[in-house]
Order: C-alpha cells, then structure tokens, then sequence
C-alpha cells in the first residue's frame, strides 16, 4: 500500500486536492473528501498506471477546507482547547487568516489530543 501527502483546498463548495508524484504535479477537484480521492485515484491510474485499490493518502488541509469539512467542531470550544482566540480561529477557518506555525501547532495539538480522547469513549447502552 502507497501512501501519498494530498494537500486540500475549498472554494466555491468544491474541494481541490493536489499531489506531486514522480515529478507530475496531479490536481482533481469533487464535491467532497471522498469523491476527491476516487477522482485523484482515476488520475493516478490513467497517468502513472497504479491500481486505485493500492493507494492511501495523508490529508493536509488549508484551514477554510478543513473546518468546512470538520463542521462538527464548534470553533469557539477549540479555540478555548487551543489556546486561541475565537475571532483569530473563526477568520482562519473562514479563510481572511492564516495561521503563523505556532498557531498552526497550537490547534493541531489541540485536535490531536480531543481525538485521543474520543478514541477513548464509548457510550453506554442502558
């Protein structure tokens, strides 16, 4: 199994994701996450000749693309996990900021230790 970086952009309720594999530069766009892989796999097959089946990837979301896709998340409770101030994630997520690398790592750690958390939760049926 490959695994490949595909970086992930939204504009205009489309998500693009690019990738650079032996030298070519591969951009598809979809309507979401899902269908952008499978669209990105049909390029990997045409082109480079791989089974769509044998390839993974790694997300790296621009902020607007990830919290469009993570709707889930209430912004005002991970900037408060994050350290953050509201206004500062709200115009990050909405794409009128980006973040410096400390802000960056500051909610990636924030995500990565929710997601441990909720890797350990369970509910109970009673």
């Amino acid at each position: 199994m490959l695994t490949l970086d595909l970086v992930i952009t939204k504009e205009n309720g489309t998500y693009t994701g690019s990738l650079t594999y032996n030298d070519n530069r591969l951009t598809q766009s979809a309507p979401s996450i899902p269908g952008l892989e499978t669209q990105v796999k049909k390029l990997l097959a045409e082109f480079e000749g791989m089974d769509p089946n044998a390839v993974t990837f790694n997300h790296y979301f621009h902020c607007p693309a990830f919290f469009e896709a993570f709707k889930v998340l209430d912004l005002d409770e991970l900037a408060k996990l994050a350290a953050i101030d509201t206004g500062k994630l709200q115009a990050f997520a909405a794409g009128t900021q980006k973040p410096v690398r400390e802000e960056a790592e500051k909610i990636e750690n924030a995500l990565q230790n929710l997601a441990s958390r909720l890797m350990k939760a369970s509910l109970v049926l009673s």
